[in-house]
């Protein structure tokens, strides 16, 4: 039933349930990564509880008006319609979402593809990241799976100063079974990026300032014991 759905589905939505391409360039490495399927099983806890909810209120709904008049059964059916319909149209969103969730890691970036009605593309170089981290809250943890969360400078978009375009971004790999893996990957490529001395380019003239500068307070040294060691008068005899 969901495979057929997803046939009628996917034209409709112009999207494809395929691996993303990498960001242009050349890459050494490129691996392909997707959400586990305890994931799955977790975004599908939601749906259930939310059918019990609603399932719960229509049959009291539907008690109730019953109760009053046997002409609300067509009310009640219109109900039923609706929360069908609602069920079944969740359901498909939180399927699709799993499947058109990819994650790509290449020796030069990190590409995240995630949505279903809003399809979005997160491409992160490795030159602007911060901090690696994996995450797990209780729930998670009760299904077996964790999130990679991966901060960045800010960047992109225009704008004044101090505005979005300034601001850290973070990046969220979720439903992995093998985070910590992903996360020695990323830090990897991090410490290959960093040793080949493609870091933020801030970083170098910052320190290229603070060489600059320590050179020049020795030579104002040099420069001050000079001048003592000539104005110094001798001790008379």
């Amino acid at each position: 039933m969901y495979e057929l759905l997803k046939k009628l589905i996917f034209p409709l939505l112009k999207v494809e349930e395929k691996e993303p391409t990498p960001p242009a360039g050349p890459h050494d490495t490129f691996q392909v990564f997707r959400a586990c399927p305890a994931f799955l099983s977790y975004n599908l806890f939601f749906w259930k509880l939310y059918v019990a909810i609603m399932t719960f209120w229509l049959v009291v709904v539907s008690v109730v008006l019953l109760v009053v008049s046997r002409w609300f059964v067509l009310l009640v059916a219109l109900f039923v319609l609706v929360v069908v319909f609602k069920a079944a149209v969740f359901y498909a969103t939180t399927r699709l979402n799993y499947d058109m969730r990819w994650y790509v890691i290449t020796d030069r970036s990190l590409l995240i593809r995630e949505g279903v009605w809003v399809v979005r593309e997160i491409t992160l170089t490795f030159a602007n990241a911060q901090n690696v981290r994996v995450t797990q809250g209780p729930l998670q943890r009760f299904f077996g799976f964790s999130n990679v969360e991966v901060d960045t400078a800010g960047g992109g978009g225009g704008g004044h100063e101090g505005s979005q375009s300034t601001r850290p971004h973070r990046a969220v790999l979720r439903g992995l079974e093998n985070a910590t893996h992903v996360r020695d990957l990323i830090l990897e490529q991090l410490r290959k990026h960093r040793a080949a001395g493609l870091g933020d380019p801030d970083d170098h003239v910052a320190g290229a300032h603070s060489n600059l500068n320590l050179t020049t307070l020795r030579e104002i040294f040099d420069e001050a014991k000079k001048l003592r060691d000539t104005l110094a008068v001798p001790d008379k005899v």
